[in-house]
Protein backbone atom coordinates (compact mmCIF):
# COMPACT_ATOMS: atom_id res chain seq x y z
CA UNK A 1 0.00 0.00 0.00
CA UNK A 2 2.38 2.69 -1.01
CA UNK A 3 1.43 3.44 -3.99
CA UNK A 4 2.97 1.19 -6.48
CA UNK A 5 0.43 0.28 -8.62
CA UNK A 6 -0.72 3.65 -9.53
CA UNK A 7 2.82 5.57 -10.29
CA UNK A 8 3.33 1.89 -12.42
CA UNK A 9 0.28 2.46 -14.18
CA UNK A 10 0.56 6.09 -15.03
CA UNK A 11 3.96 5.58 -16.18
CA UNK A 12 4.21 2.62 -18.10
CA UNK A 13 2.65 4.47 -21.37
CA UNK A 14 5.45 6.65 -21.72
CA UNK A 15 8.34 3.88 -20.91
CA UNK A 16 7.42 2.33 -23.48
CA UNK A 17 6.80 -1.06 -21.09
CA UNK A 18 3.72 -3.00 -20.26
CA UNK A 19 2.51 -2.49 -16.38
CA UNK A 20 1.17 -5.62 -14.72
CA UNK A 21 1.73 -7.05 -10.89
CA UNK A 22 3.13 -10.46 -10.42
CA UNK A 23 0.35 -10.99 -8.68
CA UNK A 24 -2.15 -11.16 -11.94
CA UNK A 25 0.35 -12.43 -14.02
CA UNK A 26 0.50 -15.67 -11.59
CA UNK A 27 -3.42 -15.78 -11.29
CA UNK A 28 -2.91 -15.58 -15.10
CA UNK A 29 -0.56 -18.64 -15.56
CA UNK A 30 -1.99 -20.64 -12.82
CA UNK A 31 -5.59 -19.76 -13.62
CA UNK A 32 -6.65 -19.93 -10.46
CA UNK A 33 -6.53 -17.52 -7.25
CA UNK A 34 -4.40 -19.13 -4.45
CA UNK A 35 -4.73 -16.49 -1.86
CA UNK A 36 -7.42 -14.63 0.16
CA UNK A 37 -8.67 -11.47 0.53
CA UNK A 38 -6.29 -10.16 2.79
CA UNK A 39 -3.19 -11.00 0.30
CA UNK A 40 -1.83 -13.65 2.54
CA UNK A 41 -0.82 -16.48 0.08
CA UNK A 42 -0.86 -20.22 0.38
CA UNK A 43 1.50 -21.44 -1.97
CA UNK A 44 4.30 -19.12 -2.14
CA UNK A 45 6.59 -21.51 -4.07
CA UNK A 46 3.80 -22.40 -6.86
CA UNK A 47 3.09 -19.11 -6.98
CA UNK A 48 6.83 -17.85 -7.65
CA UNK A 49 7.05 -20.91 -10.44
CA UNK A 50 4.23 -19.71 -12.21
CA UNK A 51 5.42 -16.22 -12.46
CA UNK A 52 8.58 -16.94 -13.81
CA UNK A 53 6.70 -18.92 -16.49
CA UNK A 54 4.55 -16.38 -16.96
CA UNK A 55 7.65 -13.40 -17.33
CA UNK A 56 9.38 -15.78 -19.88
CA UNK A 57 5.92 -16.11 -21.68
CA UNK A 58 6.26 -12.42 -21.95
CA UNK A 59 9.76 -12.13 -22.36
CA UNK A 60 10.04 -14.45 -25.47
CA UNK A 61 6.96 -12.60 -27.10
CA UNK A 62 8.90 -9.32 -26.74
CA UNK A 63 7.19 -7.85 -24.20
CA UNK A 64 9.15 -5.14 -22.14
CA UNK A 65 7.46 -5.79 -18.52
CA UNK A 66 7.32 -3.38 -15.35
CA UNK A 67 6.28 -5.92 -12.45
CA UNK A 68 4.71 -4.53 -9.71
CA UNK A 69 5.25 -7.13 -7.15
CA UNK A 70 7.16 -7.63 -3.73
CA UNK A 71 10.38 -9.13 -2.21
CA UNK A 72 8.47 -10.58 1.20
CA UNK A 73 4.79 -12.08 1.34
CA UNK A 74 2.84 -13.08 3.94
CA UNK A 75 2.14 -16.39 3.81
CA UNK A 76 -1.41 -17.93 5.16
CA UNK A 77 -0.80 -17.80 8.87
CA UNK A 78 0.59 -13.94 8.31
CA UNK A 79 3.83 -14.89 8.46
CA UNK A 80 6.85 -13.00 6.29
CA UNK A 81 8.29 -15.09 3.89
CA UNK A 82 10.87 -13.44 1.56
CA UNK A 83 11.28 -14.56 -1.42
CA UNK A 84 14.57 -16.25 -2.42
CA UNK A 85 16.91 -14.71 -4.97
CA UNK A 86 16.35 -17.49 -7.22
CA UNK A 87 12.55 -16.50 -7.88
CA UNK A 88 14.00 -12.93 -9.06
CA UNK A 89 16.93 -14.30 -10.90
CA UNK A 90 14.45 -16.20 -12.92
CA UNK A 91 12.75 -13.26 -13.73
CA UNK A 92 15.43 -11.71 -15.43
CA UNK A 93 15.05 -8.36 -13.86
CA UNK A 94 17.41 -5.40 -15.45
CA UNK A 95 16.73 -3.24 -12.54
CA UNK A 96 14.43 -2.40 -9.06
CA UNK A 97 12.95 0.45 -7.87
CA UNK A 98 11.97 0.00 -4.46
CA UNK A 99 8.60 2.50 -3.31
CA UNK A 100 8.07 2.47 0.79
CA UNK A 101 5.68 4.68 2.07
CA UNK A 102 5.84 5.46 6.56
CA UNK A 103 3.73 3.09 8.28
CA UNK A 104 1.27 5.29 9.00
CA UNK A 105 0.30 5.83 5.49
CA UNK A 106 0.18 1.98 4.37
CA UNK A 107 -2.00 1.62 7.89
CA UNK A 108 -4.40 4.13 6.28
CA UNK A 109 -4.35 2.71 2.68
CA UNK A 110 -5.50 -0.71 4.26
CA UNK A 111 -7.86 0.77 6.26
CA UNK A 112 -9.24 2.62 3.04
CA UNK A 113 -8.96 -0.44 0.63
CA UNK A 114 -9.24 -3.48 2.84
CA UNK A 115 -11.99 -2.39 5.77
CA UNK A 116 -9.14 -3.60 8.67
CA UNK A 117 -6.76 -2.09 11.21
CA UNK A 118 -3.04 -2.74 10.60
CA UNK A 119 -0.36 -3.10 13.25
CA UNK A 120 2.21 0.23 12.97
CA UNK A 121 5.00 -2.25 14.62
CA UNK A 122 4.34 -5.29 12.01
CA UNK A 123 3.81 -2.79 9.09
CA UNK A 124 7.32 -1.42 10.27
CA UNK A 125 8.72 -4.86 10.66
CA UNK A 126 7.34 -5.63 7.28
CA UNK A 127 9.02 -2.23 5.39
CA UNK A 128 12.31 -2.64 6.81
CA UNK A 129 11.98 -7.03 6.08
CA UNK A 130 11.18 -5.92 2.45
CA UNK A 131 13.48 -3.30 2.01
CA UNK A 132 16.45 -5.46 3.63
CA UNK A 133 15.69 -8.35 1.40
CA UNK A 134 15.57 -5.93 -1.88
CA UNK A 135 19.02 -5.25 -1.14
CA UNK A 136 20.02 -8.49 -0.74
CA UNK A 137 18.80 -10.13 -3.92
CA UNK A 138 20.02 -6.47 -6.04
CA UNK A 139 23.32 -7.33 -4.46
CA UNK A 140 23.40 -10.91 -5.07
CA UNK A 141 22.13 -10.67 -8.86
CA UNK A 142 24.11 -7.55 -9.20
CA UNK A 143 21.54 -5.19 -10.45
CA UNK A 144 20.63 -1.50 -9.75
CA UNK A 145 18.35 -0.92 -6.91
CA UNK A 146 16.82 2.30 -6.39
CA UNK A 147 14.78 3.03 -3.30
CA UNK A 148 12.11 5.94 -3.51
CA UNK A 149 10.24 7.03 -0.01
CA UNK A 150 6.29 8.05 -1.44
CA UNK A 151 7.39 9.23 -4.91
CA UNK A 152 5.80 11.58 -7.41
CA UNK A 153 4.65 10.16 -10.71
CA UNK A 154 7.87 12.53 -11.87
CA UNK A 155 10.24 11.31 -9.34
CA UNK A 156 8.97 7.20 -9.59
CA UNK A 157 9.56 8.07 -13.70
CA UNK A 158 12.68 9.01 -13.57
CA UNK A 159 13.92 6.46 -11.82
CA UNK A 160 12.35 3.43 -14.34
CA UNK A 161 15.07 2.63 -16.61
CA UNK A 162 14.11 2.09 -20.27
CA UNK A 163 15.87 -0.80 -21.42
CA UNK A 164 14.73 -4.42 -20.31
CA UNK A 165 11.89 -5.26 -17.80
CA UNK A 166 12.20 -3.73 -14.36
CA UNK A 167 10.38 -4.58 -11.00
CA UNK A 168 8.97 -2.02 -8.73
Amino acid sequence: MVGKTYLATHAAPDTGMFHTSASKLIKEERALATWTDDKRVTDVDANQRALAAAVRRHNGAGTRLLLDGHFVLLNADGEMTRLDVDVFASLALDSVVLIEADPQTVAQRIEERDQRQASLDQLQIFLETERAQAKKVCAELQIPLTILLSPSLEEFAAAIPHSRPACT
